[in-house]
């Protein structure tokens, strides 16, 4: 192989795509793989080998990056020592919150790595398939948003995808039968099969349809050179041993403890079958069932490549649409030694086409049986995958790139069909550079959030947030910047969904909103709470603590793509700014234990369909003892019309989370009954004890004492 522009080019393109706004999105997966990095070169230093397992996946590849990469960063102090860095290297490494330049350089690393296996896929793909699909496939995936997305994050995913499609077509090459270098194609198809599988495991889901091939071959249904199962089998055992070699060789781990790492894998992989708590078509549910994976290709891929999809499977279901195209005028499928596709086009676009009877034979001979090898793969994947509970729309990018091969030669079919392309300008290149343009259209508006992608032809996001679980990490950095707005926004603390990308872009503090319910929420210390949509969608934490926040009005919301993906509200601990707002300022004293300064009322108005919210600002002069409970109610000069009891934040506040001169914001619901006729009613709250029943006496800054319960306010109720 010789060195050309075009590699360069395809490199760059590449290369260009994963780094353009490099520092955002962060997925929520980044944060978890950043720690692992940091933990496995930390055992690696150590000399504990053993240690370097630390995932099922198990992300081998990543961990080496992240690692290598954190080396650097943590020596970055000493170059820069403005830098907020920890001067020792141990404490350096576990950091449990990175900030946002510690994720440049890894991802720096992974687009390197992954632009160069873009240049080897072309050149492997012009081989087996001819130079314009090659070029075509190319133009797909590069700028597939969903594939692109992914390509971008420091998750297994990425290489995981890179590694595979090469070990694939490496294997089909050996196929092929090139005597003299079958051996090598096998070992190095195997070599790329093993770093796929060091990365991710489901990397070995493709094994089904490698078994398939060699069936199919071996039995006579492909026409290629058939060796017997003695000779396939003697070959195979230089394909696995260069996986398993590949394995050893670059999981420190399996140097010490190979049996230990494999049956923590499977009891992995065995967990995460039974993920649960996963939303799909409106539900939560434990399994989205089969038709999860069907809409995820619905929705995840462009239309470009869809159309390529349905172009290549009607070619392959129907034959009368390959009898109607001229006989040399074949899906160019050239193997090695013969004209190159573009070549072929050349010669086929001239008055008199030069085309010898034996590259017609051999492109007859091939064309088929390759396109449906590689159809098989993400077939046979989609099979594994739906037999699992455990479904997640980012599994189909082990498959994309196949996918992006097959659509490439259904656009070179219709650009047959439409003879577009045919002249001058050779037919390949021409469609590589009409595709090209085509996914860009559709690329560009979601830049670089491209997660946020969903088919527009069925409806984009405004139908895709009602079926899918919506987020994993957008949106995060957008609701950050706006909080480091504020002047005082080092001293603000946030809690937050996916607490960690949150804070690699937010200047205050960050506390975790973790998906299950504690002890002690986290959210109750916060200044501010930054809530997620999928958070809605799934009711995590709890359902009881998405109705506190639901019920009010966000700060500020961040919308893409018409989803707001994710809320900022206040928090329960009032900074002094809000105690600046306070709409309805008061100086009241409830006993010697609480304090009102004031209350805020959404609306002073309310239809019998509202409901009435109210925020209090409460200051803490003792601790506050756990068997108070506030009365709110509306009444006339008679009776309450409407009444609430209930304990600050809705019950999730400790008595530990109150010492004196703390203070809290505390949000309340009124509902309305039906009938209540329509006129002014008094707003009052007051605070009693839930053993003896007796209310703490209320006074003013004045010391006058009105009795028990504080009239604050008024509130009309309209028909």
């Amino acid at each position: 192989m010789k060195f050309t522009p075009l590699w360069l080019g395809i490199f760059l393109v590449s290369l260009a795509l994963r780094v353009v706004a490099i520092t955002v999105p962060i997925n929520s997966d980044e944060v978890l793989w950043m720690t692992r990095g940091s933990t496995f070169i930390k055992h690696l230093l150590e000399g504990d080998l053993t240690g370097t397992y630390l995932r099922h996946h198990p992300g081998v590849i990543n961990m080496w990056l992240i690692g290598i990469s954190m080396l650097f960063n943590c020596q970055l102090h000493k170059v820069f020592p403005g830098l907020d860095q920890p001067a020792n290297l141990d404490a350096c490494l576990d950091t449990v919150q990175f900030p946002i330049a510690f994720y440049v350089l890894p991802r720096l690393l992974q687009a390197a790595i992954a632009s160069g296996c873009m240049v080897y896929l072309y050149v492997l793909t012009k081989r087996l398939l001819g130079r314009s699909v090659a070029l075509c496939t190319l133009s797909l995936l590069l700028l597939e948003p969903f594939f692109l997305a992914y390509q971008r994050y420091l998750t297994t995913d990425a290489l995981m995808a890179d590694f595979s499609v090469l070990a694939l077509l490496l294997f089909l090459l050996y196929l092929r039968g090139d005597v003299r270098r079958d051996r090598k194609l096998l070992i190095l198809s195997g070599a790329f099969m093993g770093l796929a599988t060091v990365t991710k495991v489901t990397a070995l889901f493709l094994l089904p349809a490698i078994t398939i091939w060699l069936v199919l071959s071996e039995f006579g249904v492909w026409r290629i050179p058939q060796k017997g199962w003695k000779r396939r089998f003697a070959d195979l055992r230089w394909w696995g041993g260069s996986i398993l070699v590949t394995i050893i060789a670059i999981w420190p781990a399996m140097w010490v403890s190979p049996s230990y790492v494999v049956s923590q894998i499977y009891k992995g992989v065995l967990n995460e079958s039974a993920r649960g708590l996963l939303f799909f078509l409106g539900q939560i549910t434990d399994s989205p069932g089969v038709i999860f994976y069907p809409l995820v290709l619905a929705y995840r891929l462009s239309p470009v490549l869809q159309v390529g999809l349905l172009a290549v499977g009607a070619v392959l279901v129907i034959p009368r649409l390959q009898r109607t195209r001229d006989k040399a005028d074949l899906i160019p499928l050239t193997p090695l030694g013969e004209p190159d596709l573009g070549e072929l086009d050349q010669r086929l676009a001239g008055k008199n086409p030069v085309v010898t009877t034996s590259v017609q034979r051999f492109a007859e001979k091939f064309c088929k049986q390759e396109v449906i090898a590689l159809a098989l793969v993400p077939l046979s994947v989609l099979l594994i995958l739906s037999a699992s509970d455990s479904k997640i729309d980012r599994y189909i990018n082990l498959f994309l790139p196949v996918l992006a091969i097959l659509a490439a030669v259904g656009w070179l079919e219709i650009a047959r069909w439409v003879r577009f392309g045919a002249g001058k300008i050779n037919r390949g290149v021409t469609s590589a550079i009409a595709l090209f343009l085509l996914q860009l259209i559709f690329l560009v508006p979601y830049c670089p959030y491209y997660l946020s992608y969903y088919n527009p032809l069925f409806g984009g996001s405004r139908v895709a947030k009602d079926i899918f679980m919506i987020g994993q990490g957008e949106g995060l950095d957008l609701a950050a910047k706006w909080l480091n707005q504020s002047p005082n926004a080092k001293q603000i603390v946030a809690a937050s969904w996916s607490g960690r990308a949150f804070g690699a872009y937010f200047q205050g503090q960050t506390i975790s909103i973790y998906k299950f319910v504690e002890p002690e929420q986290p959210w109750t210390k916060a200044n501010r709470v930054v809530l997620y949509y999928n958070q809605f969608q799934r009711q995590l934490p709890d359902p009881k603590m998405l109705a506190y926040f639901g019920a009010q009005q966000p700060l500020h919301t961040v919308r893409l793509h018409d989803i707001d993906y994710a809320k900022i509200y206040p928090g329960a601990v009032p900074l002094a700014e809000d105690l600046k707002r306070i709409q309805f300022p008061l100086d009241l004293y409830f006993g010697e234990q609480v304090r009102l300064r004031g209350y805020d009322l959404k609306t002073s108005k309310s239809s019998l369909s509202q409901e009435i919210l109210i925020t209090f600002y409460w200051e803490f002069l003792t601790p506050l003892p756990p068997d108070l409970t506030i009365n709110i109610s509306l009444r006339d000069r008679v009776a309450p019309i409407a009444t609430r009891e209930g304990k600050p934040l809705d019950g999730y506040l400790s008595q530990a989370q109150t010492p004196s001169g703390s203070l809290l914001r505390d949000v309340h619901k009124l509902t309305l009954s039906p009938g209540t006729p329509p006129q002014r009613y008094r707003l009052e709250v007051g605070w009693f004890s839930d053993s003896n029943k007796q209310a703490l006496p209320v006074r003013d800054a004045a010391g006058n004492s009105p009795g028990t319960q504080a009239v604050i306010g008024e509130v009309e109720v309209v028909n």
